[in-house]
């Protein structure tokens, strides 16, 4: 879980991550000085973005995707279904 957090922290550092650190550390400021918790929630949740590196940040909110899903090959595996059932409801 540490090295987990380490490599989070350590990679993919986008101009929009900085931007984000940036944005969340100056609102987080400001919440301290004026007491608001309006904006304290706000630079939370921007700094828990920037230092997990989730979110849309720059567009790309797509989940990471899971190792285990992948083959040796680096492509997804695609499971085909071929005996679908379906049930026809009547109102």
């Amino acid at each position: 879980m540490i090295d987990n957090l380490k490599q989070q922290l350590t990679t993919g550092w986008h101009p929009m991550r900085w931007v984000a650190l940036a944005l969340g550390s100056f609102i987080g400021y400001q919440a301290i000085v004026y007491q608001d918790v309006f904006s304290a929630i706000l630079a939370i949740f921007l700094l828990y973005q920037v230092v997990t590196n989730t979110g849309c940040l720059v567009g790309v909110c797509a989940p990471k995707m899971d190792a285990s899903n992948k083959n040796p090959d680096g492509n997804v595996n695609n499971k085909e279904y071929s005996d679908i059932e379906f049930t026809e409801v009547e109102n």
